[in-house]
Formats: C-alpha cells, structure tokens, sequence
C-alpha cells in the first residue's frame, strides 16, 4: 500500500506539472500537446483526449487514471462524480472502463513479462496484441452502446 500510494502520489505530481508548463491553461501545456498527439485514436471510441490521457496514465499504475483525470478537470476524486457525467456519455464511459480494464498492465507487471518471455520480440508483440485488443474492444463496446443511446 505505502510503495502504491508513493507512486500514484508521484505520478499525480508529475502530471499536476505537466498540466501546468509552460502556461498556465491545461490545453496549452506538455499534457494538452500530448492529448493533440493521440488525437486520431480517440474518435472510434468515443473519447476526448483527457480521457486518453487517462488511459495512457494508466500504464504507471491503473489507478493513475482516475489521479488524472482529477487532474485534468481540476477536481478531487469527489468532484468526478459531479462532472464526468456532463462531459462524456455513458457510451464513452462504458468504452473507457473497456479499454481501462483490457489495456495493457501497469508497468511493474510489464517489466515481469519482459522478465518472463526473454525476449523482446514477444514481449512488443504481447503488447500490441493487448493494445490492439483493448481499442477493438472498447470500439466495438462504443460502437454498440451509441445507437442504444446508452
């Protein structure tokens, strides 16, 4: 618990950083630059490029995404509940919890398989695989919920 909660409040540290450098307004810093980077990914699966931030935050620790998004929309982990249903649909969200829950493991379990498999090569292909999985996923997931009004 005390060795996740020292990376988690680290990490939160760092994006608080990254959200606030060079400028002062999140969309002109290091994190809105990186969010227009993965701007083409977002679209098929619903998500603004905060959410994607978030998902790509979870790499460190999965818990990281929630921190980020707090981060992001400048609120506590209270104040997501009062403002995440106004900023993104339940089709989004169901897609984000998707991709969250299929998208490749914190970075711990990453440096284990890499341990595990020996090999370079099948570890980026494991990757990729879960990468590929987890966006085709939470596509399809997205997909299927908009038309329901989900």
């Amino acid at each position: 618990m005390k060795r996740a909660g020292t990376v988690i409040f680290g990490f939160s540290i760092l994006l608080w950083t990254m959200s606030n450098f060079p400028r002062g307004r999140i969309e002109d810093n290091i994190l809105g630059w990186l969010g227009r980077l993965v701007e083409p990914l977002e679209a098929p699966i619903g998500l603004d490029w905060k959410m994607m931030i978030a998902l790509l935050a979870g790499f460190v620790a999965k818990e990281n995404s929630i921190a980020t998004l707090g981060v992001l929309y400048g609120v506590g982990e209270e104040g997501l509940r009062s403002i995440l249903p106004g900023v993104i649909s339940h089709a989004s969200a169901l897609s984000f919890l998707v991709v969250l829950m299929l998208f490749i493991p914190c970075a711990a379990t990453a440096v284990v398989m890499k341990q595990e498999m020996g090999s370079w090569r099948w570890f980026l292909i494991s990757l990729m695989f879960m990468l590929f999985i987890s966006f085709g996923s939470g596509m399809v997931v997205y997909r299927l919920a908009s038309p329901l009004g989900i």
